[in-house]
């Protein structure tokens, strides 16, 4: 047996990835969710069943929310330039659609069945930087721009790089010498940098979305993301001086904190004087030959809410993608630093990644700059987000991959693990 095969069986109990893959017909799901359409969801003049603003990024209300983010909470643009946007080839796989993979539950289903089953919006999957397969669902189309959620996170932490690597901030400073308004925050005074990029803050910041009194609700809160509440009035960086501290040293064990990436955007703002989505346009999104300008959440007082406030076309994710597994070279021109790439997907720190249960899913891996690297056979990485956002990279086999979603539960583990299996499945096929 391959050291892949034995790797993916010890983790089949955590994580469900691939066991084997085969072509096969598919047999019909057995039950397709409701389109935002069928459920009569905005509707109408005026529309009858409207948007709950507490609920908006939860079933069935995010089937719709998630294609209308500007209608929801204040967004921010992102312009595309004025270059011609970059053409994809297209080279269909019809197969793909065929290919069984094995869930966590020992269920075989095929990538269409998956797909039809798992609340998807849209897929792409590019192999060699060509389209092999594309799909849209409720009501969707190439057109369409859709929230991201913590995806977005690793889109932050590429961007940050050219400022890095340019000298204009350094990992290993504190950011109290860039935001000297946290001086009195106890979570972040004695932070770093680099500890902010890879999560390892010794703060107290909870993400479970279950439970009332967590961190997170606060921290949606201060990002407008339930409408005009007393938190929200103060801002999304008043919250982050609020942070307190856990018993333990920064840079000790990786620790997921939405807040973390928020402080990043501060930084960017902090050190370039510009509006993060200026800088963003300006750096990145002008060059890629983007489709359509993005959006950007912000906070009722402009701020980028950039743990999960990114929103774009399925295509122009999937073009951010592929200049990622390219080195951060697209359209012609090196757009992030290739150093900053190569950073990401080798340098991370695999002692803070060892306590947490992410060591039983892969044993060698870690998080760095916002990004998951998985360092199993492949040398996949990713970024991932609540309700069932996607960005897998297999430098491997040459395939990127986007999965849009509206699963009903924010946190649906069984869900987002059966997807990270079809696409790692897919990835692995197209050699």
């Amino acid at each position: 047996m391959s050291l892949s095969n034995i790797m993916f069986n010890k983790c089949l109990s955590f994580v469900g990835l691939v066991s084997f893959v085969s072509f096969a017909a598919a047999a019909p799901p057995s039950s397709v969710p409701q389109t935002a359409q069928e459920m009569g969801l905005m509707v109408g003049s005026p529309p009858k069943k409207t948007i709950d603003i507490a609920k908006w990024d939860k079933g069935p209300y995010n089937r719709w929310a998630f294609q209308h983010m500007s209608e929801i909470v204040p967004t921010a643009v992102i312009s595309r330039g004025m270059q011609p946007r970059t053409e994809f080839v297209s080279a269909p796989v019809e197969s793909i659609t065929q290919l069984k993979f094995t869930t966590l539950d020992d269920q075989e289903l095929t990538v269409e069945e998956n797909l039809k089953l798992n609340y998807t919006d849209s897929f792409i999957v590019l192999k060699g930087g060509k389209v092999v397969l594309e799909k849209y669902y409720n009501g969707m189309g190439p057109e369409t721009r859709h929230l991201l959620m913590s995806v977005s996170k690793s889109v932050t932490g590429a961007v940050i790089g050219s400022l890095i690597e340019a000298g204009e901030l350094s990992p290993d400073n504190k950011v109290v010498d860039y935001i000297p308004e946290l001086k009195n925050s106890p979570g972040f005074k004695d932070a770093t940098v680099r500890q902010i990029l890879d999560m390892t803050t010794a703060i107290q910041f909870s993400e479970d979305y279950a439970d009332p009194n967590a961190e997170v609700v606060k921290h949606e809160e201060a990002t407008a993301w339930r409408g005009q509440t007393s938190t929200a009035k103060d801002g999304l960086y008043a919250f982050a001086q609020e942070i307190q501290r856990v018993e333990r040293n920064h840079g000790e064990v990786f620790h997921y904190a939405s807040i973390n990436t928020d402080i990043l955007g501060w930084l960017i703002e902090r050190a370039t004087g510009e509006r993060f989505s200026d800088y963003m346009s300006n750096i990145v999104w002008s060059k890629l030959g983007a489709e359509r300008d993005a959006l950007l959440s912000v906070d009722l007082l402009g701020s980028p809410v950039v743990n999960g406030g990114f929103v774009m076309t399925t295509r122009d994710l999937a073009r951010f993608g592929q200049m990622i597994l390219q080195g951060g070279h697209f359209n012609g021109q090196q757009i992030v630093p290739k150093e900053w790439i190569e950073d990401i997907r080798m340098n991370g720190n695999n002692a803070a990644w060892k306590p947490t249960s992410y060591s039983k899913i892969w044993p060698d891996g870690f998080y760095r700059s916002q990004w998951y690297v998985t360092k199993d056979d492949q040398g996949s990485f990713f970024g991932v987000g609540v309700n069932g956002q996607h960005l897998w990279i297999n430098p491997t086999t040459n395939v990127v991959i986007v999965k849009f979603s509206s699963y009903p539960i924010s946190a649906d583990v069984k869900r987002g693990k059966q997807d990270w299996a079809m696409m790692d499945a897919i990835a692995r096929s197209l050699k």
